[in-house]
């Protein structure tokens, strides 16, 4: 017969009940508590299905003794073992014997006592390194500017990782950081090649995040072990320097394909939501990544007042490089070179049409001037997805992304100043990019000979 369990006033500290009915842990079942009239009362904890008493419980015959105590030097982190017996006294035995056996295998070290400085647990040191990448805690000198979708990316990649060892039944939270090795590598790579199916790129970006991780966690933690991502070797890859065709840009763009009966999609595995990838910015969007060839932030993040005037005539687009400068870091990026943008015909009358008469001069945005409601991230990304599902529309049997844009002008640009293109990179200030570097030849050829399609 299955009786009652129950703890004594003075129990084993990590001992518990655990109920497998309403999941819930039990570190008492009764206790006195002193009234405000000065009267001792024996009280009891609440079932967390039916509210009744605990002595009440109807599923009692689903409750099971179980260890459950903090693991040492780690953040927050348990270990628990639920055992099948059914007396307190054989339930305090297990328990010790599951803790002595648990501290003996977790921090074994089989080299020298002193080589590990210090170590810690696979889930606490991935939080470290995530607040690292934030630059929480780390000294003004060393922080490094990284974008909140970088972040992002990186934190997927270790939240994959843990995945992955979950299936084969680790938990990342007593898992020894200096207990990584090749088997655990192997699981990650079994995980994102049969369970993901990932592509090449992919793959390597996410191998790349974890190789960066453990290398920093080598040296934060003074390790002794050799970097076990280090023996994965990259996957080949293709590179793609498709540019889209006049006919598959001017059907992109053609209201009867990008327009907001064509934008709806289907997200979503078990909860299945509508999203309208339309958006009233998204060609003059698609348009300006065409005539400027420049990365989807730097185009998000034009100005009117970047625009440079030679006789009262639009002349050229000065904007950083965003990209190189965060990079460098703040206090090694000064001299990084301003990207030049000729305008061309082609951009002058999208600028007109966009409102160049009326913000000339202004720090309006050129693109979605009203950013009240949506962040240059937000614009970026629905710019990207709108592009690559109304172009998947045309069934064209290639796959396009954004970034042919800036291929495809680059490839025209190339061809109108012979090659010259390097000419129009320069420095921030105006007398030097006069005295030395801007090439007014390269520019005026391309304003009179770059047409994008010809047209």
């Amino acid at each position: 017969m299955n009786r009652r369990k129950k703890l004594p006033l003075k129990k084993h500290e990590s001992l518990c009940i655990y109920c497998n009915k309403c999941k819930k842990h039990f570190f008492w079942t009764q206790k006195n508590e002193k009234q405000h009239d000065g009267k001792i009362k024996r009280t009891e904890p609440n079932c967390g299905e039916t509210s009744n008493k605990f002595s009440k419980c109807p599923n009692f015959e689903k409750h099971k003794f179980r260890s459950r105590f903090h693991i040492p030097g780690s953040n927050m982190s348990r270990v628990s073992k639920t055992f099948d017996v059914t007396t307190y006294q054989d339930a305090v035995l297990k328990t010790i014997e599951f803790r002595k056996s648990f501290m003996k295998d977790t921090f074994a070290v089989t080299t020298e006592p002193n080589e590990i400085k210090k170590t810690g647990f696979l889930f606490d040191v991935q939080i470290e390194y995530l607040n690292f990448l934030d630059n929480v805690d780390v000294p003004e000198h060393q922080k490094v500017h990284r974008s909140d979708k970088h972040i992002s990316e990186q934190s997927k990649s270790l939240e994959q990782f843990n995945e992955a060892l979950s299936k084969k039944g680790i938990n990342k939270k007593v898992l020894p950081i200096h207990k990584i090795t090749d088997i655990h590598v192997g699981y990650f790579h079994s995980y994102l090649t049969k369970d993901h199916e990932y592509a090449n790129k992919t793959y390597n970006k996410k191998i790349s995040t974890l190789k960066s991780f453990y290398q920093w966690a080598i040296e934060t933690y003074d390790l002794p072990n050799k970097n076990p991502f280090l023996k994965v070797k990259p996957r080949s890859t293709k590179k793609n320097n498709d540019t889209i065709t006049e006919r598959e840009y001017y059907d992109l763009v053609d209201p009867k394909n990008m327009c907001k009966e064509n934008g709806e999609i289907i997200i979503g595995i078990k909860r299945k939501l509508k999203r309208n990838l339309y958006r009233d910015y998204l060609k003059d969007g698609v348009e300006l990544c065409l005539h400027t060839g420049g990365r989807r932030e730097e185009v998000v993040e034009l100005k009117w007042n970047m625009i440079h005037t030679l006789n009262n005539e639009m002349y050229y687009i000065e904007f950083n490089n965003l990209k190189v400068e965060r990079m460098l870091g703040d206090g090694f990026n000064d001299n990084v070179k301003t990207n030049i943008i000729p305008i061309t015909q082609d951009l002058k009358d999208l600028l007109l049409r966009l409102g160049y008469n009326q913000c000339k001069n202004s720090d309006n945005y050129i693109l979605c001037p009203d950013r009240s409601n949506q962040s240059t991230e937000t614009i970026m990304d629905n710019i990207s997805k709108g592009f690559t599902h109304f172009y998947k529309r045309l069934n064209t049997g290639r796959e396009l992304q954004l970034k042919c844009l800036r291929k495809t002008y680059m490839t025209y640009l190339k061809f109108a100043t012979n090659d010259d293109m390097k000419k129009l990179d320069s420095h921030t200030t105006d007398e030097i990019l006069n005295k030395h570097y801007l090439d007014a030849s390269v520019i005026n050829k391309a304003i009179s000979e770059m047409r994008i399609f010809g047209k």
